[in-house]
């Protein structure tokens, strides 16, 4: 099930965001005494992350865990891990439990094992699951037609993450060593929020309503899966 909150400008589409995320933070404390959010990289969310950081809650019950990573130093800039704790685990939030995708083994691959426990310590269902989305339609690191796609959507599976290769992809960079959430893990929460801006990718995420091809459009794979609600937030 998805729903579209179509926000008349960026700054309702960040409070409307930070807001939801707040409550169902809020609610999991209240019933578990603990609660968990994975949270996307890149530039989009950086505004949320900061609303979301000066909010008051049981913080030091809360852990934030990224979506994917790139497998290069977590201080170097173009971290998810180095954005997230210079975005979100500041304010109010710098006493949050992170939980890292990152180890020191030489490549995601080597590194699945040590990443999936310490997803598997967490608390699931997560309390909410936010994504943004390339206009390529990938979402966390789970790029269009990589060799490892297949299994990374597959929801009959039960790997909590997985190493990509994601060389080839345009938008995936310089650095395309990454470790990714799996489609699996990714829905396995309250809701998932899928957080976009700009009339390319609104289209795109609606075009992807109606494919059945999910190796080549993630997104889709994302839209289809009835496990787990899919809310839409858009903004110009």
């Amino acid at each position: 099930m998805t729903q579209e909150f179509i926000c008349s400008s960026k700054n309702q589409l960040y409070q409307e965001v930070s807001d939801k995320c707040a409550t169902l933070l809020n609610n999991d404390i209240e019933r578990y005494g603990q609660a968990s959010i994975n949270v996307p990289g890149g530039t989009t969310p950086a505004p949320v992350f900061e609303l979301l950081s000066k909010m008051t809650l049981p913080w030091n019950k809360i852990s934030i865990v990224p979506s994917d990573e790139r497998w290069i130093d977590i201080n170097h800039d173009q971290s998810n891990q180095f954005l997230i704790e210079r975005t979100l685990l500041i304010n109010n939030a710098s006493s949050a439990n992170f939980v890292g995708l990152k180890n020191d083994a030489d490549s995601p691959f080597d590194g699945e094992a040590e990443t999936a426990e310490r997803l598997a310590k967490l608390l699931k269902p997560a309390s909410v699951t936010v994504l943004g989305m390339g206009a390529d339609g990938h979402v966390a690191s789970l790029f269009p037609d990589t060799p490892q796609i297949e299994t990374a959507l597959d929801l009959s599976q039960n790997k909590l993450c997985i190493g990509i290769d994601a060389k080839g992809c345009a938008v995936a960079g310089d650095y395309t060593q990454r470790m990714s959430q799996t489609l699996v893990s990714l829905v396995d929460a309250t809701v998932v929020i899928l957080l976009i801006t700009g009339s390319e990718k609104l289209e795109v995420v609606r075009r992807a309503k109606q494919r059945t091809d999910f190796n080549s459009q993630p997104v889709a794979a994302l839209l289809a899966q009835t496990k787990t609600p899919v809310e839409i937030y858009w903004a110009e």
